[in-house]
């Protein structure tokens, strides 16, 4: 092997000194306090050796040597020469050689064989300062830069004059550094001539190619390691070529060569001693050594093969190609093969494990508040996955590899990795040109990025080139079975499935099927090895194809069905049916679930899974019977381990929902205690040791909820969770521990009570809770109990309490002494016989000598610990549901501590909760407010505040839903003699929709308004605003202008809202003119807030049927934007609906209207392509159109399936006469768990009509029932049974409409409808 020498410039640059990245952070705990010290030895002019030195400054440094500080025969000036193998600053090496040349004076006469003893050294260092006269060596220092960057051992070359006179004249460091630029820019140039020189030193190994199928199975790092090596393989004995000598090669001296530190690096990468590469690396950048390229390849190696988080990999591997590019070290073929096989890995893998984080937030965020994952550590590494820009860096740095002359072309499996990775993420871009730049440079291509490059074109609609790609594969591939290297690998029927795929993706199924027939015919016959290839063949094709598809736009019984009609393997039969089980429970489609489940063998590997999303599925349809059977299914697998831990926080939340607590704990318990012996000890174990802590506070949480009561047992069962997995979880601990009273105590068994006793003492030792009274009062019960009880505590427990009593010590002072005589006591009496009595209850005194002003609770209120609260609810950064946690813990603390904030802290708190949803934290806040500061009506101050927090409490019952329980704190609070505030009310009347669908909710306002107003309330906006809204839809314009008049009189100042309330009002009745003037009044308002509603209302008026004026709607959308108001949803959805229905017809301005929301960091919502569905399918007839659009959107795994979308594609069926189809898109609405609404009704009951088929119009019309039914949908029915002449009908539906008490204007709707047909 031959050895590369290291020839040092004999001073320190800071400039040209690494301070950051990997390459030193990584390795900086080995650098030592002398590294950077210079100890020379003596001249090696003592030694006879010396003669065989050539003269110059370069000198060969090995790790374990200094440099001589002057050379032998270097005091003739003018004498220069190339550099030697053989190291002349190596006293020890030249000793030695001089012993052997006198041994052989002497003819080897020595009587006695003497080992020679080396003389002992330390690490080398580079001198602080340049010696003079030797500093400025040019050809020495040119040789050392020019190794450095072309990674290869010494050759004699010649360097541009004057950058080398730029060198030789420097005298200090910075004129040093400004030759050394130079140096640079004449290296950078003569790079290119030595292209065909060195081409042999950059010789790279072809790694063995992996061909696994990448497009379906996850990408591991693990393997990733020593692939690649550019050191060239030579002879590695003692006699390696001394390039560049002026002694001939067959007169070099036997003399063996110390390893210089990139030396010692490669052998440890070489013996696979990682963890040791780092420091070797810092050893040598703290000597001033320069790292080859070989050394960052061992460094990168290194990096990638030590344990670490995946994604700190990929930082680690980048922050080194930086360090060399900052070093100028010019990365070879190795180095960047590697680098780049690592960070396309890594986007594969991202890619996959954000599809399946997806899935489970899609099989779980039904049973969890707000679509969510259930554990925040998945949320987490969902978020560093969403900011993973691996495959951004790959792209670039390729860019680089392939621009580098050195390297220009890469292995085939980087292509191969890159180009997949590429496909995966939608690059379709970056993966043709990396194709072609394969193709260009005649790359053998890898087989397994085939499959994902035909689907990545099928995704964007492009089945041309998809037809083409495979095309090209199928010409390869017949050319390999000529030669055998036109490809590497082999995936013919995966490729297969996917253009199948293609063709059914792109709506060309009889392509498809025409295909699939030429495949079968091709491998049809009676030789046993085409049968053999026929069925694997069928297997791919139908289950990665046919089936797949079908799972892909959620038609799970078709997808069932093509199992049945397809021979398939049993192996494979019972791997589809597992995946369609899987995709329709998650789906909610439970009868083709259930049915795909009785087929499947219950031995199949894939049973957990099945298991476990038919458990989550039966959780959802509130079967807890059925979902039991999954549970027991998903126990019987000893492979199930970590994906038992979602199962297991549903199951366990459901049994506790159904008051099963003990059973759910017990149950819980079991399952954690499997999930642990299924991980391998280290970093897996604990972390999912630390996720089962995560579910125990999710756990918690749903136990603190005021409806489940917890017994002793399970709170000891739950600890004993908590004590067998990590220990102690916080805040759940305290919260079981605040249910142990002494009655609950005086029942807990030995072990249990120890149990508590140490973790009560564990909690207050660390100060969290030392000056809490509840947890010190607890302790010191428990401490009787043991004392009572005569238990002996173990030496631990004793420590601790001991320990815990001393810090206690100041705060209760004597707590020691006590506990010593009541063990004192207990020892001395053989029997405990007192019995335990619990602590008395704290008596509220409600008389008081004080007078009506006094507040009782003044002096426990915490004014701080309020002020605290209100700040996080109201300034808190955080989102919504996250800071009122933490006013909920702050809230805790105040009351632990014996205190309680002020009244309007209970009345915001009770606010938060409502608007979160969060029905059970608003009833406890107000259960502790009564326990807390219980209502005394005789101290007008605590009538005061009792007054809001019922008044917080009606608003947030209607906010909720709960309008019975609004109603009775509302009596509640006029018992007081007070009545609600006016945005209460308000709340009464916008809240009317939800609870008030039959009946005019115009009237039911006013009646609020007349008994706010009877109640003594003082209207406010918001009161004004409700009303208004609510007259504004009735159409009722004339008292919206008189209530709009009367606030301003009342001194109340319109506020934005009312503006766009009253605008949408006017709009409603068509009286634009009113409703410019009042838009352009509301944008002169001293005080006008933009907002978008106002400028929706007018964008819409002028889209309406009346109206259709185009041009208008955009003057409205430009003058939202002139304001810098950000559009909202329904502002795209407006704009969507103007470029494809409204004159001039732009189908490609609407369809853009999707990438502009995706550019504004949002997602289109299922609205938009509804929009996008009735213009294609409705007004403009294109019926194929609507159904690719509808697919698309069903197919977009950020849609979740939407009633208008199915509302667009019936109203396109009927205007397109395809009413047969209804049938079946019913059917699927049904299995996706949409439900019918009066809108959809409204166009099936038209479409049936149109085709005289009035039976299924009317079975319809009366499954919906009265409550669901609005006047639209009377309109159409009145339509229907007048279309079949049925006037009795007609008139039913009619009177039905006209007995709800509708407002007059829709009412006279439909009696003009009768009056047409003379009735």
């Amino acid at each position: 092997m031959v050895f590369k020498p290291f020839t040092h410039l004999a001073r320190q640059s800071l400039g040209k000194t690494l301070t950051h990245g990997y390459a030193q952070s990584v390795v900086a705990a080995t650098q030592s306090s002398y590294a950077s010290t210079a100890t020379p030895f003596g001249p090696f002019s003592t030694h006879a050796a010396s003669k065989f030195n050539k003269h110059g400054s370069s000198q060969l440094h090995s790790t374990f040597q200094h440099a001589s500080t002057q050379s032998g025969g270097a005091s003739s000036s003018g004498q220069q020469g190339s550099t030697s193998e053989i190291s002349r600053g190596d006293g020890g090496l030249a000793a030695y050689y001089e012993a052997w040349q006198k041994q052989q004076r002497n003819n080897g006469s020595t009587k006695e064989w003497k080992q020679f003893q080396f003389p002992l050294r330390i690490g080398w260092s580079a001198p602080s300062t340049i010696p003079e006269g030797k500093g400025a060596d040019k050809d020495g220092r040119a040789q050392l830069r020019s190794n450095a960057l072309l990674g290869r051992s010494s050759i004699e070359r010649a360097y541009s004059t004057s950058a080398v006179d730029d060198i030789k004249q420097a005298e200090d460091v910075i004129v040093e550094a400004a030759g050394l630029t130079a140096v640079d820019e004449a290296i950078t140039k003569e790079i290119s001539s030595f292209h065909i020189q060195s081409s042999h030193l950059a010789t790279v190994t072809t790694p063995e190619v992996v061909t696994t199928d990448i497009s379906r199975d996850s990408v591991q790092l693990l393997g990733v390691m020593g692939t690649f090596d550019s050191t060239p393989q030579q002879s590695s004995s003692s006699t390696g070529s001394l390039q560049g000598s002026s002694l001939p090669q067959e007169d070099t001296p036997l003399t063996p060569r110390s390893p210089t530190p990139t030396d010692m690096i490669v052998n440890l990468r070489e013996a696979g001693r990682y963890e040791e590469i780092p420091a070797a690396f810092q050893a040598m950048l703290a000597k001033g050594v320069r790292p080859s390229m070989e050394a960052y390849n061992a460094l990168l190696a290194a990096a990638i093969a030590m344990p670490a988080a995946k994604h700190q990999v990929v930082s680690k591997a980048l922050n080194i190609y930086t360090d060399a590019m900052r070093r100028h070290v010019v990365p070879d073929k190795a180095f960047y093969g590697t680098l780049l096989e690592l960070l396309s890995r890594r986007a594969i893998e991202v890619y996959q494990t954000k599809n399946a984080m997806d899935f489970k937030r899609f099989q779980y965020g039904d049973l969890n508040p707000g679509f969510s994952f259930m554990l925040p550590s998945d949320e987490s590494e969902y978020a560093i996955l969403i900011a993973d820009d691996a495959l951004e860096h790959a792209v670039s740095i390729f860019n680089a590899a392939i621009s580098n002359p050195w390297v220009q072309v890469l292995p085939s499996e980087v292509y191969g990795l890159l180009i997949t990775a590429c496909a995966l993420h939608g690059r379709n871009e970056d993966m043709i040109r990396l194709y072609t730049h394969l193709e260009e440079h005649q790359v053998v291509p890898v087989a397994s990025m085939f499959p994902p490059m035909i689907e990545a074109y099928a995704q964007d609609g492009d089945l041309n080139s998809s037809v083409q790609c495979y095309e090209g594969y199928r010409s390869m591939a017949m050319q390999h079975d000529t030669d055998g290297s036109s490809l590497i690998g082999r995936y013919d029927y995966s490729v297969y499935a996917a253009l199948v795929k293609s063709f059914m993706r792109c709506n060309r199924s009889e392509r498809g099927h025409r295909f699939i027939a030429s495949i079968y015919s091709s491998l049809n016959s009676d030789v046993a090895e085409h049968k053999a290839r026929l069925e694997v063949a069928r297997d791919i094709i139908v289950a990665d194809g046919l089936i797949q598809h079908q799972i892909d736009i959620r038609q799970f019984k078709e997808a069932l069905s093509l199992v049945d009609t397809q021979k398939l393997t049993p192996s494979t039969r019972n791997r589809v049916l597992a995946c369609i089980c899987s995709a329709a429970a998650d789906n909610n489609d439970r009868t083709t679930a259930v049915e795909a489940c009785k087929s499947i063998e219950p031995s199949i590997a894939a049973m957990p899974f099945v298991a476990s999303s038919m458990l989550a599925m039966e959780l959802r349809f509130g079967q807890l019977d059925e979902a039991s059977k999954y549970w027991s299914i998903l126990h019987e697998f000893s492979s199930s381990g970590a994906l038992l831990l979602e199962p297991t926080a549903i199951y366990t939340l459901a049994l506790i929902k159904n008051g099963q607590v003990n059973e759910a704990l017990i149950q819980a318990r079991h399952a954690f205690a499997r999930i642990r012996t299924t991980a391998n000890i280290g970093a897996a174990r604990e972390q999912l040791k630390e996720k089962i802590d995560e579910v125990i506070e999710l756990i918690g949480k749903h136990l603190a909820l005021p409806e489940h009561a917890i017994s002793p047992q399970a709170t000891m069962t739950l600890l004993g969770v908590m004590t067998e997995n990590k220990g102690p979880v916080s805040p759940v601990s305290e919260q079981l521990l605040a249910g142990l009273g002494p009655t609950e105590i005086s029942i807990l068994n030995w072990h249990d009570l120890i149990l508590v006793l140490n973790i009560e003492a564990a909690m207050i030792s660390d100060g969290t809770f030392l000056q809490d009274i509840g947890h010190v009062a607890r302790l010191e019960h428990l401490l009787n109990v043991v004392s009572q009880r005569g238990l002996t505590l173990d030496e631990m427990t004793l420590q601790l309490v001991e320990r815990t009593l001393a810090q206690l010590e100041n705060h209760r002072p004597g707590i020691s002494a006590r506990w010593r005589n009541a063990r004192q006591a207990a020892r001395q009496a053989p029997r405990a016989t007192m019995p335990h009595s619990s602590a008395p209850a704290i008596a509220v005194t409600t008389s008081t000598p004080y007078g009506n002003s006094y507040d009782p609770y003044a002096a426990k209120m915490d004014h701080t610990g309020s002020n605290v609260i209100l700040n996080i609810l109201e300034n808190g950064r955080s989102g919504r549901r996250t800071n009122l946690n933490q006013a909920l813990t702050q809230f805790q603390t105040i009351h632990r501590l014996g205190r309680h904030p002020r009244y309007n802290v209970y009345s915001k708190l009770i606010e938060t909760a409502a608007t979160e949803r969060r029905a059970d934290v608003m009833f406890d806040i107000l259960r502790t407010a009564r326990q807390a500061v219980p209502l005394l009506p005789q101290h007008l101050s605590v009538l005061a505040g009792w007054s809001s927090i019922l008044d917080s409490m009606i608003g947030a019952c209607l906010t909720v839903g709960n309008r019975a329980g609004a109603s009775d704190f509302h009596q509640e609070l006029l018992q007081l003699g007070s009545a609600p505030s006016a945005n209460t009310y308000g709340l009464y009347i916008t809240t009317l929709k939800e609870f008030a669908q039959t009946s005019d909710e115009a009237n039911e306002a006013l009646d609020i308004w007349n008994r706010a107003k009877q109640e003594g309330v003082e209207p406010t906006s918001f009161l004004y605003n409700a009303l208004i809204g609510k007259l504004g839809k009735a159409r009722r314009v004339d008292d919206c202008k008189y209530y709009f008049y009367e606030m301003q009189n009342r001194g109340i100042r319109p506020t934005s809202v009312t503006y766009g309330t009253m605008i949408n009002g006017l709009a409603r009745v068509n009286d634009q003119n009113s409703a410019e003037l009042l838009f352009n009044e509301m944008e002169g308002m001293p005080n006008y807030k933009p907002r978008a509603a106002p400028y929706n209302s007018m964008m819409q008026y002028f889209q309406g049927e009346n109206k259709q004026d185009s041009r208008k709607v955009l003057e409205y959308y430009s003058r939202m934007q002139s304001n810098n108001i950000e559009p909202t949803m329904h502002t795209y959805k407006l704009l969507i609906d103007t470029y494809a229905a409204l004159e001039p017809i732009d189908m490609a301005a609407a369809e853009g209207v999707l990438d502009t929301i995706r550019a504004s960091g949002q997602s289109p919502e299922a609205v938009h392509y509804a929009s996008l569905i009735k213009a294609k399918g409705y007004q403009h007839r294109d019926l194929d159109g609507a159904w690719e659009t509808f697919e698309t959107a069903m197919a977009n795994p950020e849609i979740r399936p939407h009633a208008s979308l199915y509302q667009a594609m019936f109203e396109s069926m009927v205007a397109n006469s395809r009413v047969e189809a209804i049938d079946g898109l019913l059917r699927d609405m049904d299995v996706q768990g949409i439900r019918m609404t009066p809108y959809i009704a409204n166009a099936v009951i038209r479409g049936w009509a149109t085709a005289d088929n009035i039976v299924k119009a009317q079975d319809l019309y009366e499954s919906m029932g009265k409550a669901s039914r609005e006047p639209s949908t009377y309109e159409e029915m009145t339509r229907a049974f007048l279309a079949v002449n049925d006037q009795d009908h007609a008139r039913e539906v009619a009177d039905e409409m006209f007995s709800r008490a509708y407002p007059a204007p829709v009412v006279a709707k439909l009696q003009k409808l009768l009056d047409s047909a003379g009735m």
